[in-house]
């Protein structure tokens, strides 16, 4: 009768010990379920993190463009008007090529009292091809003095200036 006792016992513990590990198998599925979730999460937040540092190289890519644009396009205007002192005024004037459809009309903001030869420069600067040859400048047909103001040659706003260019 003991081996029977002891048979029952054995079996009670064995019934114990399946539904401990049902448990704990229930448990770990439910884990394993959880750490695949997690898993999966962690790929879309590093997909999200690589498109995220991709978009980000583009922004940054698109900002230099912008200052780069903003830098050349402002160079200019910089240029002609770092401060406006008493008695001096912003202005724009025009410049067109006779002769040569080269400058159709381009316009540069500057100041009354800044020399002619300034604007000459910034003028070479976007349209180089005019460095090949002899050029000249009128402003209502009288010819403009390189060296002397805006002023000096009676250029005012809106006022078109002729560019000559001579074949040397």
């Amino acid at each position: 009768m003991n081996y029977l006792s002891e048979i029952n016992n054995l079996k009670q513990q064995l019934n114990k010990e399946k539904k401990k590990n049902e448990i704990l198998s229930n448990e770990n599925k439910k884990l394993k379920s959880i750490i695949t979730n997690l898993n999966n999460e962690i790929n879309k937040l590093k997909q999200y993190e690589q498109k995220n540092r991709l978009l980000q190289e583009k922004i940054n890519k698109k900002n230099i463009e912008i200052q780069k644009y903003k830098s050349d396009n402002n160079k200019d205007f910089d240029e002609g008007i770092s401060s406006v002192k008493p008695g001096e005024k912003i202005i724009a004037i025009n410049f067109v090529s006779m002769g040569t459809q080269d400058i159709g009309h381009y316009a540069l903001v500057c100041k009354n009292t800044d020399l002619f030869v300034r604007l000459e420069e910034r003028l070479y600067n976007d349209f180089p091809q005019f460095k090949n040859y002899e050029t000249y400048f009128e402003n209502k047909t009288k010819r403009i003095k390189r060296f002397k103001t805006l002023d000096e040659n009676k250029i005012k706003n809106k006022d078109v200036i002729n560019v000559f260019t001579l074949d040397i």
